[in-house]
């Protein structure tokens, strides 16, 4: 039986339990948080950007997908891709504002 983490989504301040392993974007969609996407989570459009608030260590490493949509800024810029982030502990992440075309 996989351990149960918690993640915690602001600026809805809606927290999710989810199993160890979960990505980040499926955590999201539990939450309803509404995290951006044009791929649903294939790591293909770099939209689903959050910002971890707390619980860095809970995450996954800092793959090369992200390294390509988000660069290497990772500690100035505390963004991760949420599709590519894997919760493996306690996690409290910021999801930025839904992109306004035209």
């Amino acid at each position: 039986m996989s351990a149960v983490v918690k993640v915690r989504f602001l600026p809805a301040d809606v927290t999710v339990e989810v199993a160890a392993g979960t990505t980040l974007f499926d955590a999201g969609a539990k939450a309803a948080a509404g995290i951006d996407t044009a791929c649903v989570g294939k790591g293909t459009c770099g939209l689903c950007r959050v910002k971890v608030i707390d619980g860095e260590a809970g995450l996954s490493a800092y793959g090369d997908v992200e390294e390509r949509h988000l660069g290497n800024l990772y500690r100035i810029t505390r963004l991760r891709l949420a599709c590519r982030a894997q919760v493996l502990g306690d996690v409290t992440v910021e999801v930025k504002g839904r992109r306004r075309r035209g």
